[in-house]
């Protein structure tokens, strides 16, 4: 037998287990010795790096012996065309990376595993080619897995989504994707996924998505991502342009994610309850870079940092049972009221709004254009407190609704600084009705409590 340098350094791989190398080294026939510590080496079923053909029944065939045999699919450096590849429950692929590129077919998903679980995939390079694909149709689909393991891979140019997962739990790690025409990784009714250190870039309209198709207890975990260049190619008012995106996902934890030049907002939360936005940093934005909305109850954005902005943080919809939050300790700079994108008239301009027993503590926020911090709108009003926060170059310092007739509110201990339109001013559907609550009591504003507060 004739060992090419390749198989040499295969062999050696391999170890001293005594793999046995077929003479013909393209045959598509399972070899039969027994395995080394490493694994199964893929071009022994026939596959070819750079080959023009569709190789999915050669990668097939090796990926069943692999489960089969408990062992890890060694898949050399090259360019490998793939379409549709089932993957056997046990599935651990290992390439290089970098260097093991596998590229779509036809435009549909290279891997797909269904019910299966567990699965491994490292070091592999998925490519879709910006060939179109079916809505939310990943290059890698899973469904009903139990535990998928992806570590240091990259998705690039997915006609739709690059990563979906529909009722999987797992960890996504250090891994990147660039330049999907949907989203990067696309999440539905998750088992505490776990999404961190990956690099996601230049998608169509959004970045990570954890969804639910009824509220739930999701448990997933995003950290330490860095989300850049998030368009809004399929416009709305808020479904696209988000760099981590939650959709009746309650339980969910955002910690550490560095966010920029998101067209609408960093973090949007909609209808997850229980949900925490922790430590993260963003810049540019173009609507309300942290969001609250619809049907969530009980949301803790803390510690975070942002910058260059439409809004800082929206905290929003009583009238959808939205409530119960706590804003503590972020730095909101640079809120410019601005046309959003899709947009016809200017918003924003605002740090931070809040509407049902919500907690506004210990915040820095400058240059608001409009307000610092806005407690109710219309008659969305309702347990609201501004404390310990510095508020400073504004508009209005801290601006209170009065249209309901039972409120209830304190501002007590804020530094308020050059608020150009008052330090703390009453207000009925965004309009001012009081002078400045900080210099003298309105009896318009009857529950409103404020006290200590230092104005400059």
């Amino acid at each position: 037998m004739v060992l090419s340098r390749r198989g040499f350094l295969i062999a050696g791989l391999i170890g001293p287990a005594g793999f046995h190398l077929p003479a013909n080294a393209q045959s598509a026939s399972p070899p039969r010795g027994p395995l080394g510590h490493l694994g199964l080496d893929a071009s022994l079923f026939g596959l070819r790096p750079g080959a023009s053909e569709d190789q999915s029944q050669r990668f097939q065939a090796a990926l069943s012996e692999a489960a089969k045999r408990n062992a890890p699919l060694l898949v050399p450096p090259g360019r490998y065309r793939l379409g549709s590849v089932q993957l056997p429950d046990g599935t651990s692929i290992v390439g290089v990376p970098g260097e093991t590129r596998l590229v779509t077919a036809s435009g549909g998903p290279l891997l797909v595993a269904n019910n299966i679980a567990r699965a491994n995939l490292t070091g592999l390079a998925f490519d879709g080619l910006d060939i179109p694909s079916p809505q939310r149709g990943g290059l890698v689909t899973g469904n009903n897995i139990g535990a998928i393991t992806i570590s240091d891979c990259d998705f690039a140019k997915a006609g739709s989504v690059g990563l979906v997962l529909n009722r999987c739990g797992g960890r996504i790690t250090m891994s990147r994707f660039r330049g999907m025409c949907d989203s990067a990784l696309f999440s539905l009714d998750s088992g505490g996924l776990v999404i961190e250190q990956n690099d996601v870039e230049e998608c169509g309209n959004n970045g990570i998505q954890i969804w639910r198709s009824q509220p739930g207890d999701d448990r997933s975990i995003v950290r330490g991502n860095r989300v850049s260049r998030i368009r809004a190619d399929a416009g709305g008012d808020g479904p696209n342009g988000n760099g981590i995106s939650l959709y009746r996902a309650g339980g969910v934890i955002i910690e550490g994610n560095q966010l920029r030049d998101c067209a609408m907002t960093f973090i949007r939360n909609n209808s997850g309850s229980g949900v925490q936005i922790l430590g993260n940093q963003g810049r540019r934005c173009g609507e309300a870079a942290l969001y609250a909305e619809f049907a969530f109850e009980g949301t803790i954005m803390a510690n975070n940092l942002v910058e260059d902005c439409a809004q800082g943080a929206n905290i929003t919809n009583l009238d959808h049972g939205g409530r119960i939050a706590v804003f503590a300790n972020n730095i909101i700079r640079n809120a410019r009221r601005a046309i959003a994108p899709n947009g016809k008239q200017p918003v924003g301009g605002i740090g931070v709004h809040v509407e049902a027993e919500a907690a506004v503590t210990g915040n820095v926020i400058e240059n608001a254009s409009e307000i610092g911090i806005s407690l109710g709108w219309s008659w969305g009003m309702r347990n609201l407190v501004a404390t310990g926060n510095v508020v400073r170059k504004t508009g209005i310092g801290i601006a209170v609704s009065l249209v309901p007739k039972e409120r209830n509110a304190l501002i007590a201990n804020n530094l308020i600084d050059a608020a150009r339109d008052g330090a703390i001013v009453g207000t009925e559907y965004g309009k001012p009705v009081t002078g400045d609550l900080a210099k003298a009591p309105d009896a318009k504003a009857s529950g409103i409590r404020i006290e200590n507060n230092a104005v400059h």
